[in-house]
C-alpha cells in the first residue's frame, strides 16, 4: 500500500522501492537524513508527497461539506416523486408554466421538472449545473426560470447575466423574445467604442437580462471591470459550461471575478472521471467553500495529469460525482423522450479507386519508419501528419497533388502572372506556392482565374473517389424519398469538392464552416429549416456539430470520422432532437481496408465505455480522447508493420503499376489540407419547445411522473 502511494503520487516506481527499503523512519528529520544519502532521491520528493496528500485531505473536507448541503436538496426532490404536492415541497415553485412566458409555450414534463429544480436551488442560493443531453431544451428551462423569478418577485429589479459562445448570442436573444417577451433583454457586444457607450447606457438602464459572450465577459480591462465591479447580478448563467473545466486558465480566472448569489452552468456533456475537472467545476459554482482550501488544492493540480488516475484519486472521483448529484441535473433522450422518432445507424462501405489505392499504399510506406519510431505514443505534429495522410487518402485522391504535374505548374505560374492579382509576383515564388497545393486547390485556382482556365480538369475529376460514388447514389435515393440531408466532414477541402460537384449536378445546398461569419450562421440555419428546396446542408464537424437545430433534415451523413467519436455523435444530434417528426438515418461512410476501419472500431468501443465527451479541460491542444485515439491508431499501424516484416512481406509488393509518379510529400504539402480545428465552437441554442394547445395534465402529477421517469444523474 505504501509503495503504491509513493509510486503514484510523488516519484517513480524505482524511487518508491528505495524509499520503502529505508524504513522505518523515526520522524521527518530521520526521513530527510536517510533519503539524502541515496542518489536520485531528494527531500523534495517527500515535500511533494506531503503537499499532494494535504490537497487530498482538503478535498475530503470539502466533499463532506458539499454532501451535507446536498442532503436538503435530495429530500425535496424525493418528495416530488411521492404523494406530496409541489407547493409543499418548495415554496413559490412554479407548478405551471410561468405566466410571463409566451402564450403558446407548453413545457414537457421533464422540462417543468427542470424549471422547478432550478428554482429550488436558486431560492437556496445553491449554484448548480444543468447537463441535459443536447437537444432536450436547456435554453427554454433557463428562460422559464427567469420568467418565473420576474413573476414571483416583480419589485426586486433583479439583473441576470447570460454568458454564451459568440455564435449563440443572436439566437439566445431571439429565444427570449419568443418565449419570454415581457423580459427586458439587452446585449453587450461590438467594437471598443460601441462597448464603451453600452457600459454607460446599461449602468442605470432598467433591464432584466444581459446577454454577452465569453470573449467580452473576460475581455479587456474595461469589460472585466464592468461585469465584475460595476454591475450587481442576481444570477450568472454560463452556456457551454464545460469551457470552465480548467482551474488554471485565464478565462476561468476572469469569469470567477464576476460575482452573483447564484451561478448556473449549462452543458450538454456529462461530468468526467477526472478529479481536476470536477474540482474546477465545484470551485466555480461554490467558491465560498473552496477559497479557504485553495492553496492546498492547487498541489493536486501541479502534479502530472496521469498521477490522478491512481487509486488515490479514483475513490475521490466517485465520491465527488456522488456528492455533486443534487447539484447536477442530467437527463438523456432515451429517458425522457418516449415519442422521439426512431434513429437508425449504419455503415456504408466504400471501395477505393485505383489511384486512391496507390496513394494510400504510398502513404503507408512513408509512415512505416515514423510509426515504428513513435511506438504506441502520440507525439503531436508527427503522429498527426502520419494519420492525416492516411485519412486524406481514404477520403479523396484530390487531397494530394497527382493530376497537376510539375511541368503543368510551371506553365500555369507563367500564365497567372497576367492576372492583376499576380502581375507583381515573383515567378519562382508562385511555382513554389503551387507545388504545395493539392489537386483540389489547383482545380479551384484554374476555375477562378481566366488566365489559367485552359488548365482546368474536367469536372468529372471530382467523382474519382469511392466515397463520392457512394454519396451520390445515396443522395439520389434520399431525393426520391423526399429526405433532406446533413453532411459533416472534418476537411474543409472535402466540403469544397462537394460544393463543386453539387453545382454541376444542380443540387441546391448550403454550407457552414469555421470561416462562415458569426452573424451569418443563424441565418443559414433558418434558411435551411424554412426552405424545403434546399436538399443538402454541408457542415464542418467542428463548427457545425454542436447546438444547431436542424430537424428539417432526417438524414445525417458522416463523410469522415472525428478522432473524438463523441463529436460525431453530437453532429448526429443536430437532426435527432426535440422537434424531429421523422425517423432519422445516420450513415457513416467508411473506406474498406483503411485506417478508417480502425478509427470506427476504436471509436465505437470508446462510446460504449464512456458516455461523456472527453476533454483535457483546456482550450488549447488535443483533447484526451483524441490523443488516446491517435495512440491506438499508431499502435495498430505499428503492429501491422511488424507482422508484415515477420511474415517477410515485401514492402513494395503492392506498389501500383502504370500510375503517374507521386508528387513529393513535403511537410508543407502535408500541411495544406487541415482539419477545421480553428473554427470557433458554435452552439446555436435550440428552440426545443413543444408549441401545443390542448388539455394539460395535473401539474403536480406531471412533476411526479417526470421525477420517476427522468433520473437525476451525473
Amino acid at each position: 500500500m505504501i509503495l503504491t502511494y509513493w509510486s503514484h503520487v510523488a516519484c517513480t516506481s524505482a524511487q518508491a522501492q528505495t524509499i520503502v527499503s529505508l524504513r522505518p523512519f523515526d520522524d521527518h528529520a530521520d526521513f530527510r537524513t536517510k533519503i539524502n544519502r541515496k542518489k536520485g532521491i531528494g527531500y523534495k520528493v517527500f515535500e511533494t508527497y506531503m503537499s499532494v496528500m494535504e490537497g487530498y485531505s482538503s478535498l475530503d473536507d470539502l466533499l463532506a461539506e458539499c454532501e451535507e448541503l446536498g442532503r436538503g436538496i435530495s429530500k425535496v426532490v424525493s418528495k416530488w416523486a411521492g404523494a406530496e404536492s409541489l407547493s409543499a415541497a418548495a415554496s413559490k415553485a412554479p407548478s405551471a408554466v410561468p405566466s410571463r412566458t409566451g402564450p403558446d409555450v407548453q413545457l414537457k414534463d421533464y422540462q417543468l421538472l427542470g424549471v422547478n429544480w432550478l428554482n429550488l436551488l436558486w431560492t437556496r442560493r445553491m449554484s448548480c449545473i444543468l447537463a441535459d443531453e443536447m437537444g432536450l431544451g436547456k435554453t427554454i428551462q433557463v428562460i422559464a426560470l427567469l420568467a418565473h423569478i420576474k413573476e414571483a418577485h416583480p419589485d426586486a429589479a433583479y439583473r441576470h447575466l447570460v454568458v454564451v459562445p459568440p455564435s449563440t448570442l443572436e439566437n439566445w436573444v431571439r429565444e427570449f423574445d419568443r418565449f419570454a417577451p415581457e423580459l427586458n433583454v439587452q446585449t453587450y457586444y461590438g467594437t471598443q467604442t460601441e462597448r464603451s457607450q453600452l457600459r454607460h447606457e446599461l449602468y442605470d438602464a432598467p433591464f432584466d437580462v444581459l446577454v454577452t459572450t465569453y470573449n467580452f465577459a473576460g475581455g479587456n480591462e474595461h469589460d472585466r471591470k464592468f461585469f465584475s465591479k460595476k454591475m450587481k447580478w442576481e444570477t450568472c448563467i454560463f452556456d457551454e459550461g464545460h469551457m470552465l473545466k480548467n482551474f488554471q486558465s485565464q478565462r476561468y480566472e476572469n469569469l470567477m471575478k464576476i460575482t452573483a448569489p447564484w451561478r448556473l452552468l449549462l452543458t450538454g456533456t456529462p461530468l468526467q472521471n477526472n478529479l481536476q475537472e470536477l474540482v474546477s467545476l465545484l470551485n466555480f459554482i461554490m467558491p465560498e467553500l473552496f477559497i479557504k482550501h485553495e492553496g492546498s488544492l492547487r498541489a493536486i493540480f501541479k502534479t502530472k495529469a496521469d498521477t490522478h488516475q491512481s487509486f488515490l484519486s479514483r475513490d475521490r472521483v466517485t465520491r465527488a460525482k456522488k456528492m455533486m448529484t443534487p447539484f447536477v441535473l442530467r437527463r438523456r433522450k432515451d429517458q425522457v423522450l418516449k415519442d422521439l422518432p426512431k434513429k437508425t445507424e449504419r455503415i456504408e462501405w466504400c471501395e477505393m479507386t485505383s489511384m486512391q489505392r496507390t496513394i494510400y499504399r504510398e502513404a503507408l510506406q512513408r509512415s512505416r519508419k515514423t510509426v515504428q519510431t513513435l511506438g504506441d505514443e502520440s507525439h503531436g505534429d508527427t503522429s498527426s501528419n502520419v494519420l492525416m495522410d492516411l485519412r486524406k487518402a481514404a477520403s479523396h485522391p484530390m487531397l494530394f497533388r497527382r493530376l497537376f504535374d510539375d511541368a503543368k505548374l510551371k506553365v500555369m505560374a507563367k500564365h497567372c502572372l497576367k492576372e492583376p492579382e499576380f502581375c507583381e509576383s515573383n515567378y519562382n515564388y508562385v511555382v513554389e506556392d503551387m507545388e504545395v497545393m493539392t489537386d483540389a486547390e489547383l482545380q479551384y485556382f484554374c476555375k477562378k482565374y481566366k488566365s489559367v482556365n485552359r488548365h482546368a480538369l474536367d469536372d468529372d475529376c471530382y467523382l474519382a473517389a469511392g466515397k463520392i460514388s457512394k454519396l451520390m447514389a445515396l443522395l439520389e435515393q434520399y431525393k426520391a424519398d423526399n429526405k433532406r440531408v446533413l453532411i459533416f466532414s472534418q476537411f474543409t477541402q472535402i466540403l469544397d469538392i462537394l460544393q463543386a460537384i453539387f453545382k454541376t449536378k444542380d443540387i441546391k445546398y448550403l454550407v457552414l464552416t469555421g470561416s462562415t461569419a458569426v452573424d451569418e450562421r443563424q441565418g443559414l440555419v433558418d434558411e435551411f429549416n424554412e426552405d424545403e428546396g434546399i436538399s443538402v446542408f454541408l457542415l464542418s464537424t467542428k463548427a457545425g456539430g454542436m447546438g444547431i437545430n436542424l430537424t428539417a433534415a432526417c438524414v445525417v451523413i458522416i463523410f469522415d470520422q472525428d478522432f473524438n467519436p463523441h463529436n460525431d455523435k453530437q453532429a448526429c444530434d443536430r437532426a435527432y432532437r426535440i422537434g424531429q417528426k421523422r425517423d432519422v438515418d445516420i450513415v457513416k461512410l467508411i473506406t474498406k481496408g483503411t485506417i478508417e476501419e480502425d478509427m470506427y472500431r476504436i471509436g465505437n468501443t470508446k462510446l460504449m465505455l464512456d458516455d461523456a465527451v472527453a476533454g483535457n479541460g483546456d482550450d488549447e491542444g488535443e483533447s484526451k480522447t483524441e490523443k488516446l485515439m491517435k495512440s491506438s491508431l499508431l499502435s495498430v499501424l505499428r503492429k501491422q508493420f511488424e507482422k508484415e516484416e515477420n511474415d517477410g512481406v515485401d514492402e513494395t509488393a503492392d506498389s501500383v503499376e502504370n500510375v503517374e509518379p507521386t508528387a513529393s510529400a513535403t511537410p508543407a504539402a502535408k500541411g495544406r489540407v487541415t482539419l477545421d480545428q480553428s473554427a470557433p465552437d458554435i452552439v446555436i441554442v435550440d428552440s426545443d419547445i413543444e408549441m401545443a394547445d390542448g388539455e394539460n395534465k395535473n401539474e403536480n402529477g406531471r412533476l411526479e411522473d417526470a421525477v420517476k421517469n427522468a433520473a437525476i444523474v451525473v
